[in-house]
């Protein structure tokens, strides 16, 4: 390096905070751009700010194919346009033999669109104009704020144009260095700390994936970028093995992750030989093809979580990412998912400027379910668990539905940690489906620091979960937290931003550091026809004796939710077991509705009937939206008093101080988006008791039903002197045991019911049964629990044990 050129260097270096906050640079990127723009260059600038081998122990795993493309279509690697262009042919009749409609077109898309079409079409002016393009091609850097680069475009077209003749020796080159100078870019950010794991970390690695699998390792720094990248791209794929569905939500996944992640998921299939994760990535994207599937409910829309937007309606963008997660997995599932999205919107299923795509990524060769001439799902009845868990001990997001027509039931539950700051604290809500949303996540998405989202939406007040409001708890996780909102809810960790690396990066954080602990998966079963059970641990997710963010004790020892659906009854049981650590925090079960619930003996506490804060010491509420209908039934506390909030001015209302006492608070508006896209709570419910004490349980019972209101008949369960709660439904009884190593329980059966449920049982524990003229031991399954059939039963004294 010259005198002149340090002198330059340095004089770049000195504006350097101005221009890393104008442009957005991380560190390294500013001083790569210095050095560029000081003429200097050389081995020793990329070495010292240039990707360092953050995996240095992995070994590149397979071995890259020979010829192009290896993204897509590895039986075409080196084919002839002959061969190519009959293939395509053959697609193209394969649609119309199926009765699928041909939505390619070649009038968008840049660089990828214009080598996809002659790819597909053979048509030279497309080639040209994309040789042109990508010689031309001018790279954007990639930055961990948003912008995350344009080099993986040129690799894809690069990819598909490599067999072209037009394609000369020394273009090629040219593309060659810019593909390469885009990976490098990549890594600098990758082997650095700002990108996050469940945000851009994933979309970066996925592009720097397939920036890397159409390179070949000619020289020694060049093989340790692809290898770097394998492993950065593998790193990614250990998050979404945690996770199986995106933490951000549904709309940050579709719009902004999934379509490199799936690609580059293809291309390490496609473009790897003797790869020894081939099929653990094949696997993985079958559970994440599987998760879209049981995300969409009965409305055929997805039922999100998380900071949600529009593309919650399937459009534009689902159905090209179906399409390669078909082409991977080859499961004739998603190939009838795509179908029902493209009779579901038509053209509208591929957004106008992707539609370059279709014949690239919908595969007519894999196996297909019977067709269909409407949008449905229900063909799934017979060919899929009716309930499912995803991210089982880390996301524990779950799904239950009594089928798959658009009559049925749809229950959807999350219960698990934090992961990102796109994220909400609503371990152990659920929103539940008939004929329209019932039980609905409140809130929206809209300003990210505005009022509306920090202190409402992404808050424990929003979802159907719990409160245990402390007075005047601290809840000021950064500065962008003032004034002081002490809503009552779960610990808020990661609201405005996250830098996780690695998922082990994440585990460091669980139980420290961060904290970034949640609901803890206690148990989940799903038996066929009969029932779906999932416990969780909820603890964790409030302050708690172990941690507390203001170093105060914590103000819950224990919050366990339990959830039992009952497929015979169509019928949801909610129990929550809350230990407070002063008998004077008030504990709130909350049931969030889109329209004003119908409950008797209402008074008015503030504002009015209509637009305000009420209360009934009434067990039931009735709740309609369109044709669905929901009976809520409370059955303890006992002494609870229901309380309804809700109307213009309080929709969003929360309690600031966390004192009730003081109908004091605010309606959280500013800030809100008022979309259609969201399913906005305009009501919820309060079940709170009716006097203060440290141990409480909840139970309730959710019966939703079309067009008409489900019947009574809930009633306690009796169980004398214990910590165990049970319900009679009109044909079962349930129990949610105490959880305890060893118990005993006993009860007056009076007889015509159906089936005994007993939860909450250590696994694999034998229960003990005897009644009148009967008497049976029973093994719990790993879940913890029993079913007995009670039609030989006679009624009288039951008692359990275990």
């Amino acid at each position: 390096m010259t005198v002149g050129g340090a002198l330059s260097l340095g004089a770049a270096l000195s504006g350097g905070y101005y221009i890393l906050r104008h442009f957005d640079l991380t560190p390294r990127q500013f001083v790569l751009a210095a050095a560029e723009k000081s003429g200097i260059e050389g081995a020793w600038v990329r070495g010292l700010v240039g990707p360092s081998p953050a995996f240095s122990r992995h070994r590149f795993d397979g071995f890259l194919r020979d010829g192009h493309p290896r993204i897509l279509f590895p039986d075409l690697a080196n084919a002839t346009d002959e061969e190519r262009l009959a293939m395509m042919e053959v697609r193209k009749q394969a649609y119309e033999d199926h009765g699928i409609a041909f939505l390619e077109s070649c009038g968008g898309g840049g660089v990828m669109g214009q080598a996809a079409c002659w790819y597909t079409t053979g048509n030279e002016d497309l080639a040209k104009k994309a040789v042109a393009a990508m010689v031309g091609y001018r790279l954007n850097k990639p930055n961990p704020s948003g912008e995350y680069g344009n080099g993986w475009k040129l690799a894809f077209a690069y990819d598909f144009l490599a067999g072209y003749d037009g394609f000369g020796d020394d273009a090629k080159a040219l593309v060659r260095k810019k593909i390469h100078q885009a990976l490098w870019d990549y890594l600098v950010l990758l082997n650095g700390d700002s990108a996050s794991l469940w945000h851009g970390r994933a979309t970066l690695a996925a592009q720097a994936w397939l920036c890397a699998v159409v390179l070949d390792p000619d020289s020694r720094e060049l093989r340790d970028l692809i290898t770097q990248a394998q492993a950065h791209f593998l790193n990614v794929v250990r998050a979404l093995e945690l996770t199986e569905a995106w933490p951000e939500g549904y709309n940050y996944w579709i719009n902004n992750r999934a379509f490199p992640l799936a690609l580059a998921g293809a291309a390490y299939l496609n473009g790897l030989n003797e790869a020894v994760r081939a099929e653990e990535i094949r696997a993985l994207f079958n559970r994440i093809g599987l998760w879209h599937l049981y995300a969409t409910r009965p409305d055929n829309r997805i039922e999100g979580f998380g900071d949600e937007g529009p593309r919650v309606d399937l459009k534009d963008e689902t159905r090209r990412v179906m399409d390669i997660i078909a082409s991977m997995t080859r499961n004739s599932l998603f190939v009838r998912y795509s179908r029902f999205l493209g009779g579901l919107h038509g053209r509208d299923s591929y957004f106008e400027g992707y539609r370059w795509g279709f014949r690239l990524f919908n595969d007519p060769t894999v196996p297909r379910l019977l067709p269909e001439k409407k949008a449905s799902l229900d063909r799934l009845d017979d060919r899929l668990p009716r309930a499912e868990i995803f991210g089982e001990r880390a996301l524990n997001l779950a799904y239950i539905r009594s089928g798959w027509g658009r009559d049925d039931t749809f229950i959807s539950f999350r219960g698990g940690h934090s992961f990102t700051h796109h994220g909400h604290y609503d371990a152990g809500h659920f929103t539940l489906f008939k004929g329209a949303p019932l039980a609905v996540t409140s809130g929206t998405y809209g300003r990210f620091f505005g009022e509306h989202r920090l202190n409402y939406y992404i808050r424990t007040v929003a979802k159907n979960s719990l409160l245990i409001l402390r007075p005047d708890e601290t809840v000021r996780p950064n500065r962008h937290f003032k004034p002081n909102v002490a809503a009552g809810g779960q610990r808020i960790v990661l609201p405005t931003g996250s830098a996780i690396t690695s998922p082990g990066h994440w585990m460091e954080n669980r139980g420290s550091g961060q904290h970034l602990e949640g609901g803890q998966l206690l148990a989940f079963h799903y038996e066929d026809n009969e029932y779906a059970y999932i416990a969780v641990d909820l603890t964790p997710a409030y302050n708690n004796p172990v941690f507390d963010t203001g170093g105060s004790g914590g103000k819950v020892s224990k919050v366990v939710r339990e959830l039992l659906y009952l497929y015979p009854e169509d019928r949801l049981l909610v129990h929550d077991h809350v230990v407070s650590t002063r008998a004077g925090y008030r504990k709130k079960w909350l049931l969030h509705t889109v329209e004003r619930p119908d409950m008797e003996g209402l008074r008015v506490l503030k504002g009015n009937a209509k637009n305000g804060i009420l209360e009934t010491g009434a067990a039931v509420a009735r709740v309609a939206n369109g044709r669905g209908r929901l009976r809520l039934d409370r059955v303890y506390p006992e002494d609870a008093v229901m309380r309804l909030v809700g109307g213009p001015d309080y929709r969003f209302y929360v309690e600031t101080d966390g004192d009730d006492a003081d109908l004091d608070g605010k309606n959280m508006q500013d800030g809100a988006n008022l979309k259609p896209w969201f399913d906005t709570g305009a009501w919820r419910i309060e079940v709170q008791p009716g006097g203060d004490r440290l141990n409480d349980h909840f139970l309730h019972v959710l019966s939703p039903g079309l067009d008409k209101d489900r019947p009574g008949e809930i009633q306690p369960l009796a169980l004398g002197e214990t910590d165990a709660r049970g319900v009679i439904t009109p044909d079962s009884l349930a129990i949610f045991s105490d959880r305890r190593f060893q118990g005993r329980l006993a009860f007056d059966y009076a007889g015509d019911k159906k089936s005994l449920y007993v939860l909450g049982l250590p696994s694999l524990a034998v229960l003990k049964v005897n009644g009148k003229s009967y008497s049976a031991n029973i093994k719990a399954n790993d879940a913890g629990t029993v079913m007995l059939d009670l039609t030989p039963v006679r009624p009288g004294r039951m008692e359990l044990a275990w």
